[in-house]
């Protein structure tokens, strides 16, 4: 499984060209329904093959799927052949096989990536306007810099205006952009492939993880998506018969972040050692309170497969909460902090204006 994720939802099952949530959410619906139908898994492979013809990587891959199946492979295993399709649903169509329950399985795998598609779409839709708004203030900043400061500097040159810092500092960035900007493309490419590299190594995942779990206010919605869909594969993996500390351990395989990897390994080896699951899951920073109360309930009743259950409606409701106050967050903040550099430099006009209006008066 690749090292280099992306934020859960298409990444935390792998990388590079894999299918994503809303893909596997309709592809585990049609299994599911033609399996329970009593579709061959053979057929069922030929069909969905055949109706990718728009997705040349889904196709693709199906077809290999095939190849494996009519060489005498499990479709698990099939599937994890292919490097298409992610780990996850790899190990739950494998539980579905051994349990003999694999429409079963793949509708529950329906109803997840169809949450984590809607979950990432949450996400999209909240940031769309303010990236709207900041591509649409940025150009005018640029235009203002780059044509209209100009301009009044020549009048101001003119009327011999002594030019406030400000617009002298911005008049410099504007030459700089405008005169030499082949010395600043490859500063600015340069700087570019540096923070790509950067990133993806060790020590930028690193700081990378810690700034999500640790850095407000990036902190607050960062956990409740961890803490939302782990609760959503722990779900899923103890109604497929999975025993506790297996569904730890599988859940802490396929996080992207290795911190929230790690703390989730502690609680296996707490699980190993006897203590309870709830106290374990208390003592991880970013796991909901409400989520280890209902733990400890589980525990109590024995039913934990039934109160995960719960815990993921309760994530779910909370997830969407929060993205929505993310959405009024993020709009006010964006237009706040771009109308400001807007204003700096409608300042940076105004102000030899108003002492060229004084000279001429004057």
């Amino acid at each position: 499984m690749s090292q280099v994720r992306r934020f859960w939802e298409r990444d935390i099952f792998g990388s590079g060209m894999r299918a994503g949530s809303d893909i596997l959410a309709e592809l585990c619906k049609q299994m599911s329904f033609m399996l329970g139908a009593g579709v061959t898994i053979k057929s069922v492979v030929m069909v969905l093959a055949g109706s990718q013809s728009k997705n040349r990587y889904m196709q693709s891959s199906f077809s290999r799927v095939l190849e494996g199946i009519m060489e005498g492979e499990s479709l698990s295993g099939a599937l994890e052949d292919s490097g298409y399709f992610p780990e996850f649903m790899c190990s739950m169509c494998r539980i579905g096989e051994m349990s003999d329950n694999l429409p079963g399985v793949m509708a529950a795998l329906a109803d997840y990536y169809q949450e984590m598609a809607r979950s990432r779409d949450e996400i999209k839709s909240a940031l769309l306007y303010p990236f709207v708004v900041a591509v649409l203030m940025l150009a005018m900043i640029l235009i203002a810099v780059l044509y209209v400061l100009p301009h009044y500097a020549l009048m101001f040159a003119m009327s011999d205006v002594p030019l406030p810092v400000l617009t002298q500092a911005l008049l410099n960035i504007s030459a700089v952009l405008m005169n030499q900007w082949w010395l600043v493309l490859p500063v600015v490419l340069s700087v570019i492939i540096t923070v790509t590299v950067f990133v993806r190594s060790t020590i930028g995942r690193s700081l990378i993880e810690y700034t999500l779990l640790y850095l407000p206010p990036i902190s607050k919605v960062y956990r409740n998506m961890v803490s939302f869909h782990i609760v959503q594969a722990m779900s899923l993996l103890l109604q497929s018969g999975q025993s506790l500390l297996d569904a730890v351990l599988a859940v802490s395989s396929i996080v992207p972040n290795k911190r929230v990897a790690r703390d989730l390994q502690q609680v296996a080896a707490g699980l190993q050692e006897g203590t309870d699951f709830w106290q374990l899951l208390d003592a991880v920073p970013y796991i909901d309170p409400a989520v280890s109360s209902m733990a400890r309930v589980g525990e109590e009743t024995g039913n934990m497969a039934e109160v995960f259950e719960h815990a993921s409606e309760y994530s779910r409701h909370k997830s969407r909460q929060i993205s929505r106050r993310l959405n009024k967050l993020v709009e006010p903040s964006v237009t706040l902090v771009l109308g400001l550099l807007l204003g700096l430099v409608m300042l940076s006009i105004i102000l030899p204006t108003f002492a060229m209006t004084e000279l001429v008066s004057f």
